[in-house]
C-alpha cells in the first residue's frame, strides 16, 4: 500500500483517536436500554397478535454497533484482507479445521433458513447473529487489563442506574416516566395486562423492570454482572473504583432481590458465598454457615417465603413453561435434523397447538431446547462445540471468576430464553463470551 493510501486509511483515527473506545463504552453503558424503532411486517403476527420477539427493530445499540463496525472496518481493511488471504490458502489443513467451523455454521444457517417457513425472518435473525458475533469478536480483541477496568467502571454506573430505577419502580408500583422513557423505560403499572406481579401476604405487587422488557431479564443482567464487579472490587488498586464497585454491588443486590427471580437470586447467593471463600475472607465452614443463614433469612421473611416455598406445579408460570417444553419436544421430533428454522419457534406454534392465548406465545424457556427446535440437532452440535471450546479456554486460564460466569450463563439459560431472543440478552451474551475468550487472559488477574 502506498503511503498516501495508508495516510487516507488512518485519517479517521488521526482526527478522532478515541472514537472506537468511546463507541465501545457507549454500547456497554446503554446495553440495558431497549430504546428502538419497531417494524411490523406480516411475519411478526401470530394468531393476529403482534409479537415483539418477531418484530424487526432498530435499537440505539444497533446504531452504535454499526458505527463501531464501520470505524473498525475502515481502519483495519488491510489487516482483514491479509488474514483472509492467509486463511484461504490454509483452510484445508487439519490444524485450521476449527477456524473453518464458523464458516460451516454460517452456510448451515443459510440452508436452515432456506428450508424454513419464513425465510425473510430467518435472514433477519442471521443478520442479528452476525452483528452480535462482531461485537463479541471486538470485545475479544479490544479488552486488556486497563480497558477492562474502564469497562467495569462503566458497567458499575450502568448497574447502579438500573438498580436505582428498579427500586424506585417497586416503591412507586409503576414506571417513573419522563426522561426515563428516553432510555427505554416502558409505561406500565401493576394493573397493566400481562405485567409481572408477585404475591406478598395475599396482595399483588409489581416486580420492577428498570429499562428491561421483563424482571427476569433485569435479574439475569444483574446476576451476570454482579460477580464480575464483586471480583474486581478486590483487584482494583484505585480506592475510587473500589467504592464505585462496592456501591453498585450493594444496590444491585437489593434490586435483584426485588425482582423476585428465583433462579437468579439463588445463583447470586451461591456465587457470592463461593466468592467470599475464594477470596479467603472466610473458611469453607464459615462460607457455608453464611449461606445457611442467608437462606434461612430468605425463607423466614414472608415476601421471599411466599415466592420460594409456596410455589406449585399448577402455577400459571409453571404450566406455561411445561406447555412450551412439550411443544418444543414435538417440534424437535418432527424436525429433528434441521429444526423449524431460525427465529421460527413462535410462527411454528400454531401447527403444534390449538392454544391461542397471549401468555403462551413465548419462546420455550430453555436456550438448548430453543436452539434444537429452531436449528435442529445439527445446529445444537455446533453450539455445544462452541461451548466446549469456551470451557477449554476458561480451563486453560484457570480464573475462578471465569468459571462462575460461564456456569451462571448456562444455569440461567436452562431456565429462560432471553440470552437468545432479546436485544439486551443477546448483547450481554456477546459481551460475556468476548470476555471469556479475551485475547489477554490476565484481565482477570
Amino acid at each position: 500500500m502506498k503511503s498516501g493510501q495508508r495516510t487516507s486509511q488512518n485519517l479517521l483515527l488521526a482526527r478522532f483517536p478515541h472514537l472506537p473506545d468511546l463507541l465501545y463504552y457507549l454500547i456497554i453503558f446503554f446495553l440495558p436500554t431497549q430504546l428502538g424503532k419497531h417494524f411490523w411486517p406480516d411475519f411478526s403476527y401470530v394468531y393476529g397478535l403482534r409479537i415483539d420477539y418477531l418484530s424487526p427493530t432498530i435499537y440505539m445499540t444497533d446504531l452504535l454497533i454499526g458505527s463501531l463496525f464501520i470505524v473498525w472496518l475502515f481502519n483495519n481493511s488491510k489487516e482483514i484482507l491479509r488474514k483472509f488471504s492467509i486463511f484461504s490458502s490454509q483452510f484445508s489443513t487439519k490444524r485450521n479445521f476449527s477456524r473453518l467451523l464458523p464458516y460451516l455454521f454460517f452456510f448451515y444457517l443459510l440452508l436452515n433458513i432456506s428450508l424454513s417457513q419464513i425465510p425473510l425472518l430467518g435472514l433477519y435473525g442471521l443478520l442479528k447473529l452476525l452483528e452480535f458475533s462482531f461485537f463479541g469478536y471486538y470485545t475479544y480483541q479490544f479488552l486488556n487489563k486497563k480497558r477492562f477496568q474502564t469497562v467495569l467502571l462503566v458497567l458499575s454506573i450502568s448497574v447502579f442506574f438500573q438498580s436505582v430505577l428498579a427500586i424506585a419502580q417497586f416503591f412507586n408500583q409503576g414506571s417513573l416516566g419522563g426522561l426515563f422513557y428516553v432510555v427505554g423505560e416502558r409505561t406500565f403499572s401493576g394493573q397493566t395486562p400481562g405485567i409481572a406481579n408477585v404475591t406478598i401476604d395475599g396482595k399483588l405487587f409489581l416486580r420492577p423492570y428498570a429499562t428491561f422488557p421483563h424482571p427476569n431479564v433485569l435479574a439475569g443482567f444483574l446476576c451476570i454482572l454482579l460477580p464480575l464487579l464483586f471480583h474486581f472490587l478486590f483487584v482494583s488498586r484505585s480506592q475510587l473504583v473500589s467504592v464505585a464497585l462496592a456501591v453498585s454491588v450493594g444496590i444491585g443486590t437489593i434490586a435483584l432481590l426485588l425482582t423476585f427471580s428465583r433462579a437468579a437470586i439463588s445463583l447470586w447467593i451461591l456465587v457470592l458465598c463461593f466468592s467470599l471463600f475464594q477470596k479467603r475472607m472466610f473458611s469453607m465452614k464459615a462460607s457455608l454457615s453464611i449461606l445457611l443463614v442467608v437462606l434461612l433469612g430468605i425463607v423466614s421473611y414472608s415476601p421471599f417465603r411466599d415466592r420460594f416455598l409456596q410455589t406449585s406445579f399448577i402455577e400459571e408460570s409453571f404450566l406455561i413453561r411445561k406447555d412450551l417444553l412439550l411443544m418444543s419436544f414435538e417440534m424437535i421430533k418432527n424436525h429433528f435434523l434441521f429444526g423449524v428454522g431460525m427465529l421460527q419457534f413462535l410462527p411454528a406454534l400454531p401447527a403444534f397447538t390449538s392454544i391461542s392465548t397471549f401468555n403462551t406465545l413465548q419462546p420455550v424457556h430453555n436456550i438448548f431446547f430453543l436452539i434444537t427446535s429452531e436449528l435442529g440437532i445439527i445446529g445444537l452440535c455446533f453450539v455445544l462445540y462452541f461451548l466446549f471450546k469456551t470451557y477449554k479456554k476458561i480451563h486453560k486460564k484457570k480464573f475462578i471468576t471465569s468459571y462462575l460466569l460461564f456456569y451462571t450463563f448456562l444455569v440461567l439459560g436452562f431456565f429462560d430464553h432471553y440470552f437468545l431472543t432479546l436485544q439486551q440478552g443477546q448483547l450481554l451474551s456477546a459481551f460475556l463470551f468476548g470476555v471469556l475468550w479475551s485475547k489477554k487472559g490476565h484481565i482477570f488477574a
